[in-house]
């Protein structure tokens, strides 16, 4: 899994390079990020974890795009010695204006992959991970950045679905446990939908004449 993580990421660094070097605008950002999941899914788990990202800006019209990556712990209720990380791989296009100098909205389609890695303490260290999954996100996301030319404060809300993704969750750990069966048995299969509130801050670098923001 980790082979595949920077695999990819090398590939959209390579493919990316050309638009930035071309880009009027680039914007990088460090936001938190809280999720809540809709579903079986929600049922069990909700998230907390960080998202660095970078937007760039073409042309001096409103559109752009740019890539995310954001690593989420999930966390439940029950007391259970099982661990799982989440990571998203996500790419967003859609526009970005300015209003008023000081107030700077978006909104943006996104499509990317969602990486599950769930981790069990009970079990022996060699078996862990002791269960992957790689499924396809997609969704959309609108914020506000407030600020000046150079730092700005971040808001975002997305929503993010995808398609069915093979999961664990501590019940399927005492479903096996009672029935003597393999815990690969009792996975769950579901979107991992999730609405995602993130707070950060951006720093924008721009090769534009003055005249354009």
């Amino acid at each position: 899994m980790k082979v595949l993580k920077i695999a990819t990421l090398l590939i959209v660094s390579v493919l990316a390079l050309p638009v930035t070097l071309l880009a009027q605008e680039a914007s990088i950002s460090l936001k938190g990020r809280v999720s809540g999941f809709t579903g079986t899914f929600g049922d069990t788990y909700s998230a907390i974890g960080y998202e660095p990202s970078v937007t760039i800006k073409p042309t001096a019209k409103p559109w752009a795009g740019g890539i995310s990556y954001s690593r989420n712990l999930l966390v439940f209720e029950d007391h259970s010695d099982m661990k799982v990380d989440m990571s998203l791989l996500t790419f967003h296009a859609g526009v970005k204006g300015t209003v008023a100098k000081y107030f700077h909205p978006f909104a943006y389609a996104l499509l990317g992959l969602r990486f599950a890695s769930y981790e069990n303490e009970d079990l022996p260290a060699e078996s862990d991970p002791v269960f992957n999954s790689l499924s396809l996100s997609y969704g959309a996301r609108t914020g506000l950045q407030i600020g000046g030319p150079k730092w700005r404060f971040e808001t975002t809300i997305e929503y993010l679905s995808g398609t069915n993704a093979r999961y664990l969750t501590p019940e399927t750990f005492r479903k096996a446990t009672q029935e003597g069966r393999n815990y690969r048995d009792f996975t769950a299969c579901s979107p991992m939908s999730a609405i995602t509130v993130g707070v950060g801050v951006t720093h924008v670098i721009s090769w534009a004449d003055d005249t354009i923001d």
